[in-house]
């Protein structure tokens, strides 16, 4: 082999790691903006919309777009990294968003819930049985919040959200920080996880999406006022969406004497939409099938009678693959 092939061949792997690597989120950097932000959030002047690809599903409920753009204004409100709500060098580049994950006013016992969101939507839908890793950064804004949560993470949905109200969305993220508060105001803390998509995902929603008794706020400090104000805010910034490599398992033996070791016979395949599976004896004979992915063989034929040891024949099939091969039954 020549050196020009290895280049070729450099360049070949190079691509296809490219191809897997992709994210899926849209400016997930919050670097691209159609107008530098100007101002904090307010209500019918959601800045965080001058960042291509992001807003704020409940409208009343202003979500914060920072940039380094911004110091060049005389006062910088939404620079980087210092700003009206804190200061925080970006993740990545020149850019961040804010929120507030929750707001309570607590006076004479009443609550008033508030909350902000991130939403995007992917480049393009999610594939369904395709496992994909969801990650994004947040830092507690330590001068403007008081208070910090464990619970935010990330909701992944087939439609957008809108309302025209700041309340809490009460739903089950499928990507979740579950341990310990996030209360770093230093550096950023990373939220990640994977989840394996069910083929109707387009948005994603980031935010806290608790019942506030559900999860318990870490309090910063001891309030001197009667008025006591529970306010967390989080800077977000590096959202990630990356597609996993697939993964197929496809046993070549397997030895069903009931020892609870290796018993069972299972074809798991990348998609397994229009999925089917028959083995067939060495004669030529069906001896299993089903439609169904979850399903297993045991070495049991379809009139019930246990299989001889020896070699059988499998075809698997979906709507875009096909395996056939050969797997060897011993008892």
């Amino acid at each position: 082999m020549n050196k020009p092939f290895y280049i070729f061949l450099l360049l070949i792997l190079f691509c296809c790691e490219a191809k897997t690597q992709t994210n899926l989120v849209y400016n997930g950097d919050f670097e691209i903006y159609d107008t530098c932000p100007n101002s904090i959030s307010t209500p019918g002047d959601l800045q965080i919309e001058h960042c291509l690809g992001w807003t704020a599903p409940t409208k009343l409920g202003t979500s914060d777009y920072f940039n380094a753009c911004n110091n060049l204004s005389t006062l910088k409100p939404v620079g980087s990294p210092k700003n009206q709500i804190g200061f925080q060098f970006p993740f990545n580049g020149d850019g961040y968003a804010g929120l507030v994950a929750c707001d309570v006013d607590s006076l004479n016992n009443q609550l008033l819930l508030y909350r902000e969101y991130l939403q995007t939507k992917f480049i393009h839908p999610l594939e369904k049985y395709r496992t994909y890793h969801f990650s994004f950064y947040v830092s507690n804004c330590g001068e403007s919040s008081t208070h910090s949560l464990i619970k935010i993470g990330a909701l992944f949905s087939s439609n957008n959200y809108y309302a025209n109200n700041f309340d809490p969305i009460i739903a089950t993220p499928q990507i979740v920080n579950k341990t310990n508060f996030i209360k770093d105001t230093l550096n950023w803390t990373k939220i990640e996880g994977d989840f394996v998509a069910n083929g109707t995902e387009e948005y994603v929603t980031i935010g806290y999406f608790e019942n506030q008794a559900l999860d318990t706020l870490n309090n910063h400090y001891d309030p001197f006022s009667p008025y006591y104000k529970v306010v967390s805010y989080y800077y977000v910034d590096g959202v990630s969406l990356i597609e996993l490599p697939c993964k197929q398992n496809i046993p070549n033996i397997f030895t069903p004497n009931n020892d609870g070791v290796n018993d069972e016979f299972r074809v798991e395949l990348c998609n397994n939409t229009g999925f089917n599976l028959t083995i067939y004896n060495r004669w030529g004979v069906v001896v299993y099938e089903t439609n169904n992915d979850a399903e297993i063989w045991n070495g049991i034929d379809k009139q019930g009678k246990a299989c001889v040891e020896g070699t059988y024949y499998f075809v698997a099939t979906t709507s875009t693959n096909k395996e056939k091969g050969f797997i060897q039954l011993v008892r």
